[in-house]
């Protein structure tokens, strides 16, 4: 078999470049694995390199196999025993034959998952009579050992950690346990500590690869960079146009690090792409050359030529959904399969409104790599609590939110409840009032009540996104979640999306009581069953861009592509928007041969309509290279539409020239006021400047000299 027959010139380099420390910039859809496991293959055939001398390394256990079974297949050898495995698995390994050089470890370390982990932190908490939750704590735990730069600036909060880290980390070695984090940690303490295994295994991996470089953090670097000390066979291959995980500590500069640490290495670039049309990678190429610092690729390919990608600007956020249902029946109706469409967003919350239409037209869908809008923790919770709004008899919903937040009440309250329920035939909420324990727990079990009471006193006087914002703030339920800082964001933007949700059941049901209005919602939910979100493969697939990356479709719509949501207004620096426009060219490059970029001009969000700008990804895209399909586009493609405030629901006084304002805003600028606090100007015209702002203030046109202004 002539392994080098099916590669282009590029991929061919990269294969047989063996020697010495080469870099592989591999563009989406550049056949990258296919290098990676001919390059292996060809190592062994070729050179007559023993496999085992051969370390090869990627971040999922589904593209480990892929790699071995590639080989195999190649070869026609028994890959099993060969060092190709993920980080972790590597580090396991290296350690379950070398650990006892680290007393008091030995090599029947128990590894430890993230609910054991979990659990560990909790019964230290416990101990310790400390009130923190252990997701929180064992999030700083995993931050200590994976980020150099970590610190925590809440002084109390420290001494916690301090404390609870020490006893983790004591429990772990008289347990000997560790856990994900410890693996590639105590394998580079052991190298460090222990020269001659160094040494050893320097010796024994003559030829290293490295999968997925762009997502690799500093301490996975310097993994690889001390067994490669003596070889130097070192092959890295990555993208860095499709780096986007650094909320996980991966460090897009490790490319640049590499480049210094290895002054003689070999730059290889893969351009040419087997997944998508001409059309399609000429507006990727388009966005991404918009960031600087970066390698240049320009991405090409031999496909037949296919549509222009289609912006659509639409009406309302409804409209925005119908558009593109409407779009997936039409293929359909073509002879398309499900499968072949995917609906990708920056914002979970985002998913609610398509679900809706997807569930109403019978189209299976799947939410690939995480829950539908309805299942998700914080809307089953808030679920809840409307529901023993309207039925104090709901003894599930009791259950589920009595200590969601937590509210000490323990299973001994719990049951005194339960026997007074069962001896007055009264359900747990009323039995309540019957309750006459004493201390924090039966305190706060009368408070519940008396907050749940309150609300629903005043229900018919308040609209229904506002009896939502009541139970989140008087429950203490934001409060609660606002202690994981890397889920609290999106699960906020959950809620605030359920009170569209609530405030579309006003609208549906206007002329009824909220009492019936919110038994016909809570009636219309019970009737979702999981199989609306379909575990078939032949569904649609919902999934933010994060979770794309790696797929490919035949038809991609990137939906509510808007500023404030795409890019977020949480983006703070020049680095998180570049990021976030790597992202972007990740969905692009999603797709095989249709693609669609939608957004809406008003959008229900958190309860109220907001107008929404256009990202301004749109804006920075050649008019030319795609096509306008939104109603009463005079042109193909539209001009500036990335900033264009000229179908706002306001409008924008075309003023006289004016004497040059004493502060000058450029669109981008952030700036803050006094009474809505930071936001984004989206466009100046004289002294007036459009400023997108958070809600529920939304979008204001301002006097930008105005003193309650500053720029940021």
């Amino acid at each position: 078999m002539d392994l080098l027959a099916n590669l282009n010139p590029a991929q061919r380099l990269a294969v047989t470049s063996t020697e010495g420390p080469v870099m592989v910039m591999a563009g989406a859809g550049s056949g990258k694995t296919k290098v990676l496991t001919t390059r292996i293959s060809y190592i062994i055939k070729e050179l007559g390199i023993i496999p085992s001398k051969i370390l090869a390394v990627t971040f999922t256990n589904k593209a480990a196999k892929e790699m071995k079974d590639r080989i195999s297949s190649m070869l026609d050898i028994n890959t099993s025993f060969m060092w190709v495995s993920t980080f972790h698995s590597f580090c396991a390994r290296v350690l379950r034959m070398e650990i006892e050089a680290m007393p008091p470890y030995t090599k029947r370390f128990v590894i430890i998952d993230e609910e054991d982990s979990l659990k560990l932190v909790k019964d230290i908490l416990k101990e310790c009579e400390l009130e923190y939750k252990p997701k929180e704590i064992k999030h700083l735990i995993s931050k200590n050992k994976n980020f150099k730069n970590f610190s925590i600036k809440d002084p109390r909060l420290l001494d916690v950690f301090l404390l609870v880290n020490k006893k983790y980390e004591d429990r772990c070695k008289e347990e000997n346990l560790l856990d994900f984090d410890d693996l590639i940690i105590k394998t580079i303490e052991l190298f460090e500590k222990n020269p001659k295994i160094l040494e050893y295994y320097q010796n024994q991996f003559e030829y290293i690869l490295v999968d997925e470089f762009q997502d690799t953090n500093a301490l996975q670097y310097d993994l690889m960079a001390m067994l490669a000390k003596k070889h130097k066979n070192l092959f890295v291959v990555g993208d860095d146009f499709q780096s986007i995980y650094s909320f996980r500590g991966a460090k897009i500069e490790n490319i640049n690090k590499f480049q210094e640490d290895y002054k003689d290495y070999k730059l290889i670039l893969l351009e040419e792409n087997y997944r998508s049309t001409t059309q399609i990678l000429n507006l990727a190429n388009n966005i991404i050359i918009k960031n600087p610092n970066q390698i240049k690729k320009v991405m090409f390919s031999n496909k037949k030529e296919g549509p222009l990608p289609k912006y659509y600007r639409a009406m309302s956020s409804y409209d925005e959904t119908v558009f593109v249902i409407n779009k997936i029946l039409e293929g359909i109706r073509k002879g398309k399969d499900y499968k072949d469409f995917a609906i990708m967003y920056r914002a979970n919350s985002i998913s609610r409104s398509f679900e809706d239409q997807l569930v109403k037209n019978k189209i299976p869908y799947t939410i690939y790599g995480g829950l539908s809008f309805f299942a998700r923790a914080e809307i089953k919770d808030m679920t809840a609590y409307l529901r023993l709004l309207v039925h104090k008899d709901d003894d599930y919903s009791f259950k589920r939110v009595i200590n969601m937040p937590k509210r000490k009440i323990g299973a001994k309250i719990l049951d005194s409840l339960n026997m007074i329920a069962s001896e007055k035939g009264l359900p747990l909420y009323d039995a309540i009032e019957y309750y006459t324990g004493s201390g924090i727990g039966a305190s706060n079990l009368k408070e519940f009540k008396k907050v749940l009471d309150d609300i629903r006193e005043k229900m018919e006087d308040l609209p229904l996104p506002l009896i939502l914002k009541e139970l989140v703030d008087k429950t203490g339920y934001e409060e609660e979640i606002k202690k994981d800082e890397d889920t609290y964001l999106d699960r906020m933007d959950n809620i605030k999306e359920f009170s569209s949700v609530l405030k579309e059941t006003e609208e549906e049901y206007e002329g009824i009581t909220h009492f019936e209005m919110l038994e016909n919602l809570l009636f219309d939910l019970s009737l979702r069953s999981e199989h609306d979100d379909s575990k078939s493969d032949e569904s649609v697939r919902l999934t933010t861009f994060h979770q794309a990356k790696g797929l490919e479709f035949d038809t991609v719509f990137m939906v509510a592509m808007e500023e404030s949501i795409f890019p977020g207004l949480n983006v703070e620096s020049n680095q998180d928007m570049e990021e976030e426009r790597r992202i972007c060219y990740v969905g692009i490059t999603r797709a095989k041969n249709e693609l669609y970029l939608t957004n809406a001009e008003n959008r229900m969000r958190f309860g109220t309509t907001e107008y929404m700008v256009p990202s301004r990804f749109i804006g920075e895209m050649d008019k030319e290279l795609y096509q306008n399909v939104s109603r009463g586009a005079k042109t193909k493609s539209p001009v500036n539409q990335g900033y264009s405030i000229a179908k706002a629901k306001f409008t924008v006084k075309k003023e006289e020239p004016k004497e040059a304002p004493s502060v000058s805003y450029s669109i981008g600028d952030k700036i803050n006021h006094k009474a809505f606090g930071d936001g984004l100007v989206v466009a100046v015209s004289g002294t007036t400047i459009t400023v997108a702002f958070k809600a529920p203030f939304g979008v204001k046109q301002l006097n930008g000299n105005h003193p309650s202004i500053r720029k940021i």
